[in-house]
């Protein structure tokens, strides 16, 4: 378990991936892009932030933060390349990704951050919280998982985004495991099998919780 005060100064000159989500629960597509964006960007660690309270959601869907957190944790256990922070959920209020950030940035001066994000994400980032300064901290990521028309919309708007640099975006075509949160939530309350969705030990601390069961 990462948590805010153990990120250390004196390893900051490190390519770092930021994947911030709810994980609500996390699944096994949310393990795998981690993995290409690793392994394609050649990055040193990817650190998952379960989200307290996204800016633009109700949290009422959201199991606590113990439990989210804990998923994650069990879900990365073994892979050193994985780590899981709690910074989110020191702070009160919403969640937003621009003091995320700037308190990484702050224990890593020099490192060079990747924020993986959607492709619905990455179409709206103009409406994100100070945007602009975001993309002065972040080379900013993404994948289109449909087709080259997605791919097309994506850079298009690249180029559109004011503040974003030629270099300050990757736009990957990894071949994606089409599957959401909240369809495994759907699942749960139907009474089907996700235990080919998630990591066994997620699916395991799911069923011994009696977690989405309601």
């Amino acid at each position: 378990m990462l948590f805010m005060t153990d990120l250390n100064s004196e390893d900051d000159e490190v390519k770092i991936g930021i994947f911030g989500g709810a994980f609500n629960p996390i699944h096994n597509g949310h393990l795998a892009l981690a993995k290409c964006y690793y392994d394609s960007l050649r990055l040193d660690r990817i650190i998952f932030i379960p989200t307290s309270v996204p800016p633009h959601k109700t949290s009422d869907y959201l199991l606590p933060q113990k439990d989210r957190l804990e998923m994650v944790r069990i879900a990365v256990e073994g892979n050193s390349a994985f780590e899981v922070s709690d910074i989110e959920f020191k702070r009160k209020g919403k969640s937003y990704t621009y003091d995320t950030l700037s308190a990484v940035k702050r224990f890593y001066p020099d490192s060079e951050l990747y924020l993986i994000i959607g492709s619905d994400q990455f179409l709206t980032f103009h409406l994100w919280y100070r945007y602009k300064e975001i993309l002065d901290m972040v080379t900013l990521c993404t994948s289109a998982r449909e087709n080259e028309q997605e791919k097309k919309e994506l850079y298009d708007y690249a180029k559109s985004l004011d503040g974003l640099k030629r270099e300050g975006y990757f736009i990957a075509d990894y071949p994606v495991l089409k599957l959401s949160s909240s369809e495994i939530r759907d699942k749960i309350r139907n009474g089907e099998d996700i235990s080919a969705l998630v990591p066994e030990k997620v699916c395991h601390y799911i069923f011994e919780k009696g977690l989405y069961s309601v």
